[in-house]
C-alpha cells in the first residue's frame, strides 16, 4: 500500500533520516511531505488538501519556532477535524503532551534512536487506520 506522511519538525536529521528507513519498508511505500515548524506544516497541509491529497499521516512535533505542535494541532484539525496527527516527541508524559493530546491529536510516538522501531510503530498506526 502506498501512503502519504507529513513530517512537521524543526530538526533537518529528521526530515533526512526518516524517509531513508520508511524507503526500506518491503511491506508499504511511502510519499513523505515535511515542514520545518507548525506554521510550515499546517500551509502544507492545507496547500496538500486543496490539491486532492489525502494525508494518512502527520507526524507533529511539539517544540518548534514559529508554531508549536499545539496549534498547529488545533489548525489542522479545525480544517479538517479527521487528520490523523500523532506526536512525534522526546516530551512524552508532559504537559505539553496533553495539551496536544486534547487538541485532537491521537497519540504520541517518541523519538528514538531505534529508526526500525519507529517505522514499526508508524506503520502498525498506519495498518490500524
Amino acid at each position: 500500500m502506498d501512503y502519504t506522511i507529513l513530517i512537521v519538525d524543526d530538526e533537518e536529521p529528521i526530515h533526512k533520516l526518516l524517509p531513508l528507513f520508511l524507503v526500506r519498508h518491503e511491506k508499504h511505500t511511502f510519499t513523505v511531505h515535511s515542514a520545518e515548524n507548525g506554521a510550515a506544516g499546517v500551509d502544507m497541509y492545507n496547500k496538500l488538501a486543496v490539491n486532492g491529497q489525502k494525508l494518512d499521516l502527520v507526524l507533529m512535533d511539539l517544540r518548534m519556532p514559529v508554531m508549536d505542535g499545539v496549534e498547529a494541532t488545533i489548525r489542522i484539525r479545525a480544517n479538517d477535524p479527521k487528520a490523523n496527527i500523532y506526536l512525534f516527541t522526546a516530551y512524552a508524559n508532559t504537559e505539553v503532551e496533553q495539551e496536544a493530546l486534547d487538541a485532537g491529536a491521537k497519540g504520541t510516538i517518541s523519538k528514538s534512536s531505534d529508526w526500525y522501531k519507529t517505522v514499526n510503530t508508524i506503520v502498525t498506526i498506519l495498518e490500524s487506520t
